[in-house]
């Protein structure tokens, strides 16, 4: 695969040059126009880092040029720290049809650099029904977790599942692109739905373990929706994980939901008919008909994130979502709105009507050990007593901000504090450090392997521990000496 650099500061174009040798591409490095122009001639690159500041010429200029050639490849820009530039060019470069995959500030940062050529040496080509089904057997498959609220109550709702692939040489590989792949082969789209269940599931147990009792939300495929047993294998996972089936949301896109009216209206009925809800997802970008949307035994509306994020700015756009958020009202309906990021549009949907709320402002998919910590933020600033300081006040903005990620977890070494590990944790981490397997363990302890895996990471955070070694190292420090509270927890001294 090859990789062409157009910078005209040669030291930082020898950098990628060698950065990008290192990953096993064959990379060339040009410092003007001309000769940019005939690199891509010569050497067709699957991938350009371009610069935006250029001398003679400018990054938006060639930009123009490749859009025009219908350059199909991927694109990396760089440019200056600070100012909007390049989110501006990067949104513009889209609008061309490129494929902008990167952007990233100087000066270089060498790892982001090395992780992002490794994403894009992974191409669809090599993505295959059968890599994918190998990579769910292998355990490279994680969900993520976002939250939703309601927007008046600021009442923590549910978790919405997102599934990633942490392949092992090209890193976090976006949904977008395998989930087009697994859904051309009906039994690796299976497949992944029952992983992703399962890991809900298993998630949903570790979560009411710590007095977290949420609904949990998970996608599910049109091609999933042609399985007439699906309701019966959902049932069966669902009672052997103890999970009430009301708290199992499955998200059907709006296109998805209508390809096949009377064979999704079987299958859905079955599953209302088992508890499970259903949300009818990104409703208004396909073709429903509302007579369908009356007859499809949907409990929710998601709307789409397109509409959202143009509240501020159009007036249609207002028009349309209170025409939703009031249409899932008459339908006694819930309604989430998608893709919330600043206060602006948090207000604005509290003043069109009741629905709950899904975006960045809220809090940002997360792992599954990180909500517990984000609960305690969120309730900490909307409790009721936090509430009632505002009341008859302007919110302040920052009321609705949330941090990027869940705060870093404390060490045990670190001193000045205490690590508390649920009974589950506690076990779980001393048959770790008598050098038992995860399979072992679950075996032992009557666990599912997945729920296990959750257990593991959510001791490693509180414990401050990265990887294996690090959490038997800090556990078994402490585990003997630790004491269990009133809640049964127990509580890990910090000092020596």
């Amino acid at each position: 695969m090859s990789l062409l650099v157009f910078d005209d500061d040669p030291d930082l174009a020898r950098c990628v040059v060698a950065t990008a040798a290192l990953a096993g591409l064959d990379a060339t490095a040009v410092a003007d126009a001309d000769a940019f122009r005939q690199a891509l001639q010569d050497c067709h690159p699957r991938i350009i880092v371009l610069d935006l500041q250029l001398g003679a010429t400018d990054g938006v200029e060639q930009l123009r040029l490749l859009a025009e050639d219908r350059y199909a490849g991927a694109l990396i820009l760089t440019g200056e720290r600070g100012g909007r530039v390049l989110s501006t060019v990067r949104a513009l470069g889209r609008s061309l049809g490129l494929k902008i995959e990167g952007v990233l500030e100087k000066p270089l940062d060498g790892p982001a650099l090395q992780q992002l050529l490794a994403r894009l040496q992974v191409t669809p080509e090599d993505i295959s029904a059968g890599t994918l089904r190998t990579a769910i057997g292998n355990g490279e498959m994680s969900l993520d977790f976002q939250p939703i609220v309601a927007v008046k109550t600021k009442t923590f709702r549910k978790l919405e599942a997102l599934v990633r692939w942490k392949h092992p040489q090209a890193g976090l590989i976006p949904p977008g692109q395998f989930l087009a792949i697994a859904e051309r082969d009906q039994a690796t789209i299976e497949a992944l739905a029952e992983w992703v269940v399962g890991a809900a599931v298993d998630a949903y147990q570790a979560l009411a373990e710590l007095g977290v009792v949420v609904p949990i939300a998970v996608n599910i495929s049109a091609q999933n929706l042609r399985d007439r047993a699906l309701p019966d294998r959902l049932e069966q996972r669902l009672r052997a994980g103890a999970m009430p089936p009301g708290h199992l949301c499955l998200e059907v896109s709006e296109t998805a939901a209508f390809t096949d009216a009377m064979l999704t209206m079987d299958i859905l009925s079955r599953l209302q008919l088992k508890g499970i809800c259903l949300s009818l997802d990104n409703f208004g970008t396909g073709y429903s008909s509302l007579k369908l949307l009356q007859q499809m035994p949907f409990s929710e509306i998601k709307i789409d994130r397109s509409f959202i994020g143009d509240l501020a700015t159009s007036r249609e756009a207002r028009a349309i979502v209170k025409s939703v958020i009031d249409l899932a009202a008459n339908m006694e309906m819930g309604c989430v709105a998608e893709g919330v990021e600043t206060q602006e549009t948090a207000d604005l949907l509290g003043q069109l009507g009741a629905c709950d709320l899904q975006g960045f402002l809220i809090g940002r998919p997360m792992p599954v050990e990180a909500v517990p910590v984000w609960l305690k933020i969120w309730e900490r600033h909307e409790s009721p007593a936090a509430q009632a300081r505002h009341d008859g006040a302007a919110r302040p903005a920052a009321a609705w901000r949330r941090p990027a990620g869940p705060p870093a977890p404390s060490s045990p070494d670190a001193g000045g504090g205490s690590v508390r590990l649920s009974p589950r944790q506690v076990d779980v981490m001393r048959l770790l450090a008598q050098g038992h397997s995860v399979k072992e363990i679950a075996r032992r302890l009557n666990l599912g392997v997945g729920t296990v895996k959750v257990h593991l990471s959510l001791a490693y955070s509180a414990l401050g521990a990265h990887n294996r070694v690090q959490a038997i190292q800090r556990a078994g420090a402490v585990l003997e000496r630790g004491t269990r509270d009133a809640r049964g927890e127990t509580l890990l001294c910090a000092g020596p």
